[in-house]
C-alpha cells in the first residue's frame, strides 16, 4: 500500500498544536483488522494514519521508530468510566450488594469517596482530578474515553467521546448513569441524537447489582416499557438482564458494556455474558472506575481474561476480548470508521505494547502496566518509554516510574503541577492520592 497525498485535518484547536507538522514511521507487529501482520509499519502524518504496510516504511525523511518486540495495536476505547473519581485509591467494601443503590447509601461510601470528591469540586480542583484520571487512562492505553467533566475544557488528553470527540460532523455520545431520571429536556436531546443522521448513541446504566436482586431485574423491565430498546442505545453493566434479555436486544440492535471487576467486587457476580456472546449482542469490555473496578482498560481486559479462563467452557477467546477493547467500543459510538482499527485515513490512536508471547492476543490481554511502551493520541507520543518518548518527541517529557520501569508523560501533561495540586487537597479529607498503576497482579 503506497503512501499517497494527504491532507493534514486539525482535529479540534488542541489536535492541531499537538500534531503540527508531525510526521513518524513505527515499525513492528501492527494488530490490524484481519489480524496481525509481522514486520509491518503505519506511517502517520497530521494526526491521521496515511499508509500501513511493507510499503510505509519506505517514506523518506521521515522520523522512523522500531519496536520490533512489540505489538502496535488500536488505542483502547473506554466507554464506561467516572473519570474524576480515579484519583481515590482502591474501595474494598467488607460485603458484597444487591444493587447500586445499597452501597450509595452506605456511610462509608459517603466518607471515602461522595464527600471528598464534593470537596474537590467546591476548592475548584475536580478539574485536576480530571487530569490525573487521564493520566492513569494514557498509562493503560487508552486514547478514548466517556464519563468526563463537562466543565473541564482544557483538559483534552484523552479522546473524549461524550464531550469532544475532536472529529468534525461526528456523531454525538450521550452518557447517563442515572436514565430513568432524565429530565424531559435530556430525553428529548437523546431521542434527536437517536434519530439524526450519523446516529448518536446513548449509553445508560442499567441493571446495575446482583443477578437475582429484584430492583436491578426491574430495571431491564422499565429500560424496555420506557422506549429504550433501539439501535444506538448501550446498555452498562445489566448484571441482572436474563439471557432472554440479551436475545431481545440483539434484535433491537442495543449494544452492551461488561464491567467484570467492579460488578465481582461488589455484588459478588458479573453479567451473563455468555448468553449475551450467543445472542450475538454487541459487546465493549470497560474498567468503570479505579475505586472497585480496574485502573485502565488494560488492567481490565487482564481481569476479563483470568475470568474468561476460570469459566468451563470460557466464552472467549483472547481475540474477541481484545475487539471489545478496541473495534467493538468505536463501533457502539458509530466511530467505526475513525477509531478502534489501523487502517489508512483512521485516526493515529495507537498503542505500543510489549510482545510478552507468541500469541499477539494473549500477550495484550495478559499484558501488565510496565508493558506499555507508547500511548498515542491524535498522532502524538503522550505516553511511554523513556527512549520512545524522545526519538518521537524530541524530548523525554515528565518522567514517571510505573511498576519499577522508567516512563514519562509527554510534557503538556503536566503530570508535577496536577500531583502537587491534588495531593494535599486529598490529605486534608484524610484521603491519598490513587496510584497511576497497580503492580504485580
Amino acid at each position: 500500500m503506497k503512501a499517497k497525498h494527504f491532507v493534514a485535518v486539525c482535529l479540534g484547536i488542541l489536535g492541531c498544536v499537538l500534531s503540527h507538522a508531525q510526521t513518524v514511521v513505527l515499525t513492528g507487529t501492527i494488530l490490524g483488522p484481519d489480524g496481525p501482520v509481522e514486520h509491518s509499519s503505519v506511517l502517520i502524518r497530521e494526526g491521521r494514519i496515511v499508509a500501513v504496510g511493507t510499503d510505509a516504511n519506505i517514506a523518506k525523511d521521515v522520523r522512523h521508530i522500531d519496536v520490533r518486540d512489540a505489538i502496535i495495536a488500536p488505542g483502547f476505547v473506554d466507554l464506561h468510566n467516572h473519570m474524576s473519581y480515579n484519583v481515590f485509591p482502591r474501595w474494598k467494601p467488607a460485603q458484597e450488594f444487591g444493587a447500586r443503590y445499597d452501597w450509595q447509601q452506605k456511610a462509608v461510601y459517603n466518607v471515602l469517596i461522595t464527600a471528598p470528591h464534593k470537596e474537590l469540586v467546591e476548592q475548584g480542583i475536580v478539574c485536576e482530578a480530571e487530569r490525573y484520571a487521564e493520566l492513569k487512562a494514557l498509562a493503560q492505553g487508552e486514547t478514548s474515553t466517556v464519563g468526563s467533566e463537562a466543565n473541564c475544557p482544557s483538559v483534552n488528553l484523552t479522546r473524549k467521546l461524550d464531550i469532544d470527540p475532536g472529529f468534525p460532523d461526528a456523531p454525538l455520545t450521550i452518557y447517563n448513569v442515572f436514565p430513568f431520571q432524565m429530565t424531559a429536556e435530556q430525553r428529548a436531546a437523546a431521542d434527536k441524537a437517536l434519530r439524526a443522521s450519523p446516529r448518536g448513541s446513548l449509553l445508560i446504566h442499567v441493571s446495575e447489582g446482583a443477578p437475582r436482586d429484584a430492583s436491578a431485574a426491574r430495571e431491564f423491565l422499565m429500560f424496555k416499557q420506557q422506549g429504550f430498546m433501539r439501535a444506538g442505545v448501550t446498555i452498562i453493566h445489566g448484571v441482572a438482564i436474563p439471557a432472554a434479555g440479551f436475545q431481545d436486544m440483539a434484535k433491537s440492535g442495543v449494544g452492551f458494556v461488561w464491567s467484570p471487576r467492579s460488578n465481582i467486587e461488589l455484588y459478588g457476580d458479573t453479567a451473563d455474558v455468555a448468553a449475551a456472546h450467543m445472542a450475538r449482542v454487541t459487546m465493549a469490555l470497560a474498567p468503570d472506575w479505579s475505586p472497585t473496578g480496574s485502573v485502565g482498560m488494560l488492567g481490565e481486559l487482564q481481569y476479563a481474561a483470568a475470568w474468561n479462563l476460570a469459566q468451563s467452557p470460557s466464552p472467549f477467546t483472547d481475540r474477541e476480548l481484545v475487539l471489545m477493547a478496541t473495534a467493538n467500543p468505536a463501533k457502539l459510538v458509530n466511530l467505526d470508521d475513525r477509531i478502534g482499527s489501523i487502517m489508512v485515513d483512521r485516526a493515529a490512536d495507537l498503542v505500543v505494547v510489549r510482545r510478552t508471547s507468541k500469541d499477539v492476543y494473549a500477550s495484550l490481554t495478559h499484558a501488565a502496566p510496565q508493558d506499555v511502551m507508547l500511548t498515542v493520541v491524535r498522532g502524538q507520543a503522550v505516553f511511554g518509554d523513556l527512549s520512545l518518548m524522545k526519538q518521537w518527541n524530541g524530548v523525554v517529557g515528565d518522567p514517571v516510574e510505573i511498576c519499577g520501569e522508567a516512563k514519562a508523560f509527554s510534557l503538556n501533561a503536566s503530570l508535577p503541577a496536577t500531583v502537587e495540586k491534588l495531593t494535599p487537597a486529598l490529605e486534608r479529607m484524610g484521603r491519598r492520592l490513587a496510584p497511576l498503576a497497580e503492580c504485580g497482579q
